[in-house]
């Protein structure tokens, strides 16, 4: 698979993502926000509020309250997984 070169957030939780290859994939994230790494994506805000690095698709901590925190990220592997599952 190739580097993502979009993504776009939609109000359902799905994000439409773009390779650069042209390819384009609608990827649910309903069930995901749900478990407790993804639980602050609930907030529709921060979950709109996604960057792109490379091979995957990143949120960074919406207040910078936690510095020492890993962004949440989600690879491009494991959005492949997760659809064929």
């Amino acid at each position: 698979m190739s580097r993502i070169v979009g993504v776009t957030p939609n109000e359902d939780y799905t994000l439409l993502i773009e390779f650069e290859d042209g390819n384009k994939i609608l990827f649910n994230m309903q069930k995901l926000v749900q478990t407790i790494p993804y639980a602050s994506l609930k907030n529709l805000e921060h979950f709109r509020n996604v960057s792109i690095e490379d091979k995957a698709i990143c949120w960074k901590d919406p207040d910078n309250a936690r510095p020492t925190m890993m962004p949440l990220r989600i690879t491009v592997d494991n959005i492949l997984f997760r659809i064929r599952v």
